[in-house]
C-alpha cells in the first residue's frame, strides 16, 4: 500500500474532525431565548362616554276623545317620546300604546264602550323612572240609544277649569260659548266654537274683553286678562272677517257668584259659569257621575247636559 496515501487520508479526517467541532460548538443552545426587537411602549388613554341620564317624564294629556254612536272610540294625546301609555276605565285598562318621536300617541281600543257613565285615566310608563298620572281625567257619559255622547276633562285633583271633549250639540253653530270657567278670585277661562281659523272677539256687557284665534277644528280658548267681580253680565262673542265685520254672533247672560259650596238637598240654585253639572254634582253628592240627578230633575230646561247655561234656574233633588 502506498504509504502517501494513508497519511493523506488521516490529514483529511482530521481536518474534518476539526471543522465539524468547530460548527458544532457554534450552534444555539435548544432552549436558549431568541431576541427579538419590540416595539416602544407608547402610553394610551381610554375614555368612555358617559350614558345620557333618561329624560323626566312629563304626565301625559288627553287631547282628543271621540265615542260614536256605537261605542267606538279614539282617544289620542300626548306623552314623553318612547314612553308607554295605558289608559284605563276606572280599575280596567282598555289599551295601550307608545308614543312617538314627536311624543304624540292614538289608542283606539279593540272593544267598543257599552252605555252607562265611566272616567278615562291615563298614565304613561317610561324606562329607568316611576310611572306618571295625567292631571285631567276624562268623564264620559254614553247614551242608552241614539244621543249626544258627552266627554268632559276635569282635574284630577282640586279645582279647574274643565274643557269638554265631545260636544256634537254644537257642531254646527257658527259661533257659541260651549264653557265659562272661573276660580274664587275671578280669573275666567272661556271656550267654544267658531268657524275654523276664524277670529272671534269676546265682550262682557259690550266691552271688549278679548280676541282669539280659532283652530283648525273651530275650537277656541280664551283666559281673560282681568279678573271679574261678581255680579249679572252679558256674555257675547262676535265671529269677524279679515275686515272686523261682524259675520255671526252669539250671546247668553250669566251670573258671577261665589262657587257653590255645600248645598242642601232640594235647595234651587242659579247655575254659575263655574258650576256645570258634573262640578256640582261633585260637590253635592261627592261623585261628578251623579249630574244625571239635576239633570232628569230639570228636563224641561236642559236639552242637553253639555249646554247649560249661566242664569238658569235648576233644583238640585235629594240624592238617592
Amino acid at each position: 500500500m502506498n504509504r502517501s496515501f494513508v497519511y493523506g487520508g488521516i490529514a483529511v479526517l482530521v481536518v474534518g474532525i476539526i471543522i465539524g467541532a468547530y460548527l458544532f460548538f457554534q450552534l444555539p443552545e435548544p432552549d436558549a431565548p431568541v431576541a427579538t426587537s419590540a416595539p416602544a411602549e407608547t402610553e394610551t388613554t381610554s375614555t368612555v362616554p358617559a350614558e345620557p341620564a333618561a329624560p323626566t317624564p312629563v304626565p301625559p294629556s288627553f287631547d282628543v276623545v271621540r265615542v260614536d254612536e256605537n261605542g267606538n272610540v279614539v282617544i289620542a294625546g300626548r306623552a314623553t317620546p318612547g314612553c308607554e301609555v295605558i289608559v284605563r276605565d276606572g280599575d280596567i285598562e282598555i289599551g295601550r300604546v307608545t308614543a312617538d318621536r314627536a311624543g304624540e300617541w292614538v289608542l283606539v281600543p279593540e272593544v267598543p264602550l257599552a252605555a252607562g257613565e265611566r272616567q278615562f285615566s291615563l298614565f304613561a310608563e317610561c324606562e329607568g323612572a316611576a310611572p306618571v298620572q295625567a292631571e285631567r281625567v276624562i268623564a264620559l257619559a254614553v247614551p242608552e240609544r241614539d244621543g249626544s255622547v258627552v266627554a268632559v276633562a276635569v282635574p284630577r285633583e282640586g279645582a279647574g277649569a274643565a274643557e269638554v271633549l265631545q260636544r256634537p250639540s254644537l257642531a254646527g253653530a257658527p259661533v257659541a260659548v260651549g264653557a265659562v270657567d272661573y276660580d274664587d278670585d275671578g280669573n275666567t277661562t272661556l271656550s267654544g266654537v267658531a268657524a275654523p281659523n276664524s277670529t272671534v272677539r269676546v265682550y262682557l256687557n259690550n266691552e271688549l274683553v278679548g280676541t282669539v284665534q280659532a283652530d283648525e277644528s273651530g275650537r277656541w280658548s280664551l283666559t281673560l286678562d282681568r279678573q271679574v267681580s261678581p255680579g249679572s253680565y252679558n256674555l257675547r262673542v262676535d265671529q269677524v272677517d279679515s275686515d272686523g265685520q261682524v259675520v255671526a254672533r252669539s250671546e247668553i247672560p250669566f251670573v258671577r257668584a261665589e262657587p257653590l259650596r255645600n248645598l242642601p238637598a232640594g235647595r234651587v240654585v242659579i247655575i254659575q259659569p263655574g258650576d256645570h253639572l258634573w262640578r256640582i254634582a261633585s260637590q253635592r253628592y261627592g261623585s261628578g257621575f251623579q249630574y244625571t240627578l239635576i239633570y232628569d230633575a230639570n228636563k224641561d230646561q236642559i236639552r242637553n247636559p253639555d249646554l247649560i247655561y249661566p242664569g238658569q234656574v235648576f233644583t238640585l233633588p235629594a240624592a238617592k
